[in-house]
């Protein structure tokens, strides 16, 4: 059996904002396992992606970088305007831009990162079948050419055995942005005996709502990625019924350590926890209130949750992700 050739591998990289690093903790696991002939390297946009000429000056800057396949690893697909369309691999992980715009802005930007720049790579990968759906929603005829590749789990977030159900269980729950939807989870857990942990900052509204539940709560601004394992450890559960995700990895997160989930019946979250999750609509307090009470009361059921969940992470392994994308790597390097 001949062996597959060396490739060297340029990981074309966004500047990333204070706070928004989930796509450059992705791509470093998948770099950290990818097989010894997959020589990758790391390149990041000399500007952040604001505006027009920030953007065309970036993908100008993108076209000086020598490698035999080039993956534009996602949020910057406009990268793809001058690289070589036959050797370059281009992974959407949502369209979340589209919906946080509109008018002229969203035309542009719609125009900028998916009609021109997405039909300019041999293959798209998206993290999610959701994803997936969307982007054919705007364009249909790259399907030929889209790969499911799903996000991987750190090897950091280990099973660990859980803890006798306490009296006053601990309810994590991961970003405070508008979309993470902390405000309803808050008042569905309001008369209910549990205490808070939150990642990120309180806004005043989640303070105001945090106040009304009075709910002890604790929030962690910012955490390590060590931190953030220790933080499913001392957890009990997980409520993450966001509004849209194009992933959803603190439920991969949660299942890797054995700690059950709440989460949202929209968007990519279904497919995401594999069916080892309570499933609520993110838009009612009601119907996420009835699930946090399933959880929390019925032991039976978290136990269930838990097993399917180690099952469900496991698929989602970082060596396992990384093999999917190497394979690629290998198809688009014989081009």
């Amino acid at each position: 059996m001949v062996e597959p050739q060396a490739i060297r591998v340029a990981h074309l990289m966004r500047r990333p904002l204070p706070g928004y690093f989930s796509i450059e903790g992705q791509f470093e696991l998948v770099r950290r396992f990818l097989p010894p002939r997959c020589h990758c390297e790391t390149w990041i946009c000399p500007e952040f992606s604001r505006g027009v000429f920030p953007r065309l000056r970036n993908a100008r800057a993108a076209a000086r970088v020598s490698a035999d396949v080039w993956h534009v690893t996602g949020d910057v697909h406009y990268l793809t305007y001058h690289l070589p369309k036959a050797r370059t691999l281009l992974t959407v992980h949502d369209c979340v831009f589209l919906h946080q715009t509109s008018g002229l802005r969203r035309w542009l930007i719609k125009k900028m990162l998916y009609d021109w720049a997405v039909p300019r790579a041999a293959i798209v990968t998206v993290i999610s079948q959701a994803t997936r759906r969307e982007l054919l929603s705007l364009l249909p005829e790259v399907e030929p050419r889209i790969r499911h590749v799903p996000c991987c789990v750190s090897p950091e977030f280990t099973a660990d055995p859980a803890r006798p159900w306490p009296r006053t269980p601990e309810v994590l729950m991961v970003g405070t942005k508008p979309n993470k939807n902390l405000v309803r989870m808050v008042r569905a857990l309001a008369g209910l005996r549990c205490s808070l942990h939150i990642v990120g900052e309180p806004d005043g509204d989640l303070r105001a709502a945090l106040a009304a539940s009075n709910l002890p709560w604790r929030n962690s601004p910012s955490l390590t990625a060590q931190g953030m394992a220790q933080a499913f450890r001392d957890c009990d559960l997980l409520a993450f019924a966001s509004t849209y995700e194009g992933f959803g990895l603190p439920i991969l997160e949660a299942q890797a350590t054995g700690r059950p989930v709440l989460t949202s019946d929209a968007a990519s979250m279904p497919e995401a926890s594999g069916g080892a999750a309570v499933l609520v609509n993110p838009l009612d307090v009601a119907s996420i209130a009835a699930g946090f009470r399933r959880l929390i009361e019925d032991a039976g059921l978290r136990s269930e949750l838990i097993e399917r969940g180690h099952a469900n992470a496991a698929l989602h392994a970082a060596p396992r992700v990384a093999q999917m994308y190497a394979d690629i790597y290998d198809e688009l390097n014989q081009a």
